[in-house]
This record gives C-alpha cells, structure tokens and sequence, in this order.
C-alpha cells in the first residue's frame, strides 16, 4: 500500500522547477547570442507545461490519497504556481547580447514629413516589441495630423493620412529578401498572425545587419532582390498588410536575415526634428507620451544610378514617375497613388482607381 510520504513525493518538483527556471534566467542575462533565442522561446513555455502537468497529477493523487496541508505540500503547490507566473513576470525584456552594442550606420527615419512614434525605444514603458528577440528595439511609426491618424470614422484603410505614402530606405544597402502581394487588413477585421510583417523589404545595410521595413501595400513595391539602394530611396508605399490594426510602418534591425533566429540591434536615427530642436543622433520614444519627430535632412529623392548591369535603371525597364522610379508594370499603381498628395485621395472614384490598379498588377504576376 502506497503511503501517504511516498503519494505524494512529486511535490518536490516544485522547487526544483524553480531552480531550473532561476538557471534558465542565468544563462538568458550571460546574452550568448542566438542560443538565448532558443531558450527565450521554448524554455520558459516548457517549464509552464511541466508545472502544469505535475500539479495536474498532484489534484489526481490528492484524489486518492487525501494530502495533509502541512508546510511540505504547501511549499510544493506555491512552488508549481511560481513556475507557472514566472514567464509572465521575469520574461518581459529580451536581454540582447547587442545592448550597448549599436549598430555604426548612419539611419535617417523611412517616412518624410512628421511621424508619430508610436512604440519605440528601449524599454518596456515606451515599446512593446522588447519581449520579442528579434524586435527588440523596433519601431512603429504613423503618420498623423492634429493627433489624428484618419480623416473621419477610420472605417476604411484609404482613410489614414499615412496610408500610400512613400516609404524610403532609411540606409543605402542590397534588398535581400521582399514579399508583394498580401492584402492589407481591414481595419477593425482580424488580425493575421502569418506573415506578420505582411509585404516588407528586407535590407542588408552593413555585414550581420539586416533591416525589415514592414507593412508595405500589396503591388507597390518598387525594388528587386539583390538591388542595391540609396539612403532616402523610395522602396514601397506605406500600407496594413499582415499583423497591422491601422496604416503605419514598422522598422527594426536584427543580425541574421531570419526573422524567427536572431537578435535585435539597437537603432538610432540620425539628423531628426523633436520639440523644435536638431537631434544629431537619438532613440525616439513611444508609449503614453509617444514623441512627433520629423528627418532634418534633404528629402527622400531617388536618383538614376547603374545597376548591376552597369545600365541606368531606367534603361532596364523602369519608368521615371514624378521624384521616383517605379517599374513600369507598376505605373499604373503610381498614377493611382498620386492622388494621395493632394485633396480628394479619399474620394470614391480614387478609391476604386486604386483597388482596380492593384487587382491589374496583381494578374500580370500571376501571368
């Protein structure tokens, strides 16, 4: 017969658990690099569903074998609860082996004109993405006016002062990876969790840098892979794909092109209005109190250049539309984004100038 010391011995699971977690967080604050992206991801959930598991068979045995509430089961059960809450409490900043380690380049913002800091920064107060290893010095940026995002009632993504408005390579660098085509989000529909960055362009800015420019419109990405591109160079227009409630842009810098295994970088942006002052180099800040910042600098204006051809871009089937270049398969989805900057881009005959551009675009691919 089973005695009732013997019954319930699986509480002494419970500290050890908790010394297998006060290990894990040891190891995470020693910032190894990419194997604390590892550990951040799975070994806190996998103590979770242990805990979970051994107090689950403690309730089964207490069924068979009534348990004394002395200071030993009491201390067991406190233990398993620690373990479940502690990745609620002790894992809410990612410790980058990058803190303190910013990146050399020179980064001016993506959009032109004042810019909201939605979330940014350092800590979790100002910028939500720190838990997220990858993200952990991300910004997203919005484009307001009068503290407004969107001229009426928001209902509809074409509403937002930000929505189709250029979005430029904060550093020169080679597009390495881009995604075109997903759809934006319907404003206040489901948030999709796959391809959370929806159509983005992804920059290698310097060796182990990588730069993710996300959110962009379906069609109106206007480099290629392996194309080399200038600071201030337009490479899309500002839309809601992927895991976006409203129109705005996200930006972040990682050391690995992986966007599930790597480690976030600190990014500064240089030469920036804030508060009626110049800021040379600054981090801004999100949160309660988000920061309106502005570039100082010459305005986003793409020149014609050669590329790997050795020809100019315009010589290898691009058109010059206005202060940019664009594809000329594509110019059909410039004209309608034009009326963007000046009054009546909310009308409804624009409205379906551009649904039917980007349905256009979006056939001659699939062709």
């Amino acid at each position: 017969m089973t005695t009732p010391r013997a019954a319930h011995r699986w509480l002494y699971a419970g500290p050890a658990l908790v010394v297998l977690h006060l290990l894990l967080l040891a190891l995470l604050h020693a910032r190894p690099g990419l194997p604390a992206v590892v550990l951040w991801h799975a070994g806190p959930a996998a103590l979770t569903v242990v805990a979970i598991l051994v107090m689950a068979y403690g309730v089964y045995q207490s069924t068979r074998c009534p348990v004394a509430w002395t200071r030993g089961p009491v201390a067991g059960y406190a233990c398993l609860l620690a373990v479940t809450l502690m990745p609620v409490v002790a894992y809410r900043t990612y410790p980058s082996s990058r803190d303190g380690r910013p990146s050399d380049v020179r980064f001016r913002l993506p959009l032109d004109g004042p810019v909201l800091v939605r979330w940014g920064g350092a800590t979790r107060e100002v910028n939500y993405h720190v838990f997220a290893p990858a993200e952990r010095w991300a910004y997203d940026l919005y484009v307001t006016n009068d503290g407004r995002t969107h001229r009426t009632d928001g209902a509809d993504v074409s509403d937002y002062f930000g929505y189709g408005q250029p979005v430029l390579a904060p550093a020169a660098g080679t597009v390495r990876a881009l995604i075109d085509g997903l759809p934006d989000t319907p404003i206040g529909g489901r948030v999709k969790w796959q391809n959370s960055c929806g159509n983005h362009v992804l920059i290698d800015v310097a060796p182990g840098e990588f730069l993710f420019l996300c959110h962009l419109i379906a069609g109106s990405v206007v480099v290629r892979t392996g194309e080399a591109v200038l600071a201030g160079q337009e490479v899309g227009r500002l839309g809601n794909s992927g895991r976006s409630r409203e129109p705005h842009v996200h930006v972040h810098l990682q050391t690995t092109p992986d966007a599930n295994l790597s480690e976030g970088i600190p990014l500064f942006f240089h030469e920036y209005r804030y508060d009626d002052a110049i800021v040379e180099r600054g981090m801004p800040t999100g949160g309660r109190s988000p920061q309106i910042v502005e570039h100082a600098g010459s305005p986003g204006r793409p020149a014609a250049r050669a590329g790997r051809s050795g020809l100019p871009h315009a010589a290898r089937g691009q058109t010059y539309e206005g202060p940019r270049y664009v594809r000329r398969q594509h110019a059909p989805i410039a004209q309608a984004f034009r009326p963007a900057h000046r009054p009546g881009f909310n009308a409804p005959a624009t409205r379906r100038a551009l649904t039917r551009a980007l349905r256009d675009a979006s056939r001659r691919r699939r062709r």
